[in-house]
């Protein structure tokens, strides 16, 4: 049987791109920023939490997916075209989990689950600020994993704390 091949979403161009939620991102003041030891402390404390080998904070721009912090890789960003992420803007969950991602129609032809670093698993939670999604918070696997309750509640009281930081950032920029 033929794999089917990946096109990424197309409804969400229009949320990507969406200027009051591109105007937050840039009063943000955070894109292309310097490492910040809190960001890094909570990808880190996911990570182990989550017991996978990647996290990030993921702030996601017209064109690419730009990590604030990340553990388990050595990229700052990604095209939008390989974004997990950019499920985000086609649904209204906070918290996305994909057990097993050649299971799930929206990965399963995607160029990073058939080629390296062969995605197995996925979970994120949304970065939301002042009513813009700007980003999230995202734990990746080469296995497939399914999660407690308790791990997914760490995992959006963890963006909270991201989103905490993003905000004490902007109010700290506007001074």
């Amino acid at each position: 049987m033929p794999v089917p091949s990946w096109h990424p979403p197309e409804p969400s161009a229009p949320m990507r791109n969406d200027p009051e939620r591109l105007a937050e991102l840039r009063r943000l003041a955070i894109l292309d920023s310097s490492a910040e030891r809190a960001y890094d402390e909570i990808t880190r404390l996911l990570a182990t939490t989550l017991d996978v080998p990647i996290t990030l904070v993921n702030l996601l721009d017209q064109e690419r997916d730009w990590f604030k912090s990340r553990a388990g890789i050595q990229q700052t960003q990604s095209p939008k075209v390989t974004s997990f992420c950019e499920q985000f803007f086609d649904s209204t969950c906070e918290v996305i989990v994909v057990e097993d991602t050649l299971q799930d129609t929206r990965f399963a032809a995607h160029p990073l689950v058939v080629g390296r670093p062969f995605v197995r698993f996925y979970a994120a939670a949304r970065l939301v600020v002042r009513g813009q999604t700007v980003g999230t918070l995202c734990a990746y696997d080469v296995q497939p994993k399914q999660l407690t309750a308790d791990r997914i509640e760490h995992l959006r009281l963890m963006a909270g704390a991201v989103v905490e930081l993003l905000g004490q950032r902007a109010a700290d920029s506007q001074l």
